[in-house]
């Protein structure tokens, strides 16, 4: 049984956001000692090698983070030689990101971290509910990111 001091808010957006904070701080300085990056690095990093030829303003606004974190995270990458920056051939304004094979290896490396993290932070459950909860979520964020949940938001539900 949870302990009804672990939230201090019973909102599930709440709840989603102690779980992730809590999470992310206890593992970020394990990524950072096998890895050399935390886990926002490693983040931007993964992604960069899943869209290669990317931007910085896709990265900014996939990531969610602000344009000054983006562009701090994108130096570290840059100088620890995990990411290329290349001009863009069509446009010598824009800059597009690669990974180099350093940083290939240091995403397989932070992978298999990561799996290894994901099996201590969901031990409390079985096999089944963590079956049941991927498919919650699953759920969850198709719907916060389609149209009808946008309609639903803009729609005067105080009133309802």
């Amino acid at each position: 049984m949870q302990d009804p001091r672990t939230f201090k808010n019973e909102r599930l957006t709440y709840k989603f956001d102690i779980v992730a904070k809590e999470a992310i701080s206890a593992n970020d300085e394990i990524f950072l000692k096998e890895t050399g990056c935390r886990i926002r690095e490693l983040r931007v990093l993964r992604l960069i090698d899943d869209m290669p030829g990317t931007t910085f303003a896709e990265i900014a606004k996939t990531t969610g983070f602000d344009r000054s974190l983006t562009s701090r995270i994108l130096k570290v990458l840059l100088s620890s030689e995990l990411i290329l920056r290349e001009n863009d051939p069509a446009d010598a304004r824009m800059f597009r990101l690669s990974t180099t094979e350093k940083g290939k290896a240091v995403r397989r490396t932070a992978r298999q971290v990561s799996d290894r993290l994901e099996v201590i932070l969901t031990d409390p459950l079985s096999a089944q509910e963590l079956r049941a909860l991927h498919e919650i979520l699953a759920r969850l964020g198709d719907w916060v990111t389609s149209e009808e949940y946008r309609e639903a938001l803009s729609q005067d539900i105080i009133s309802q």
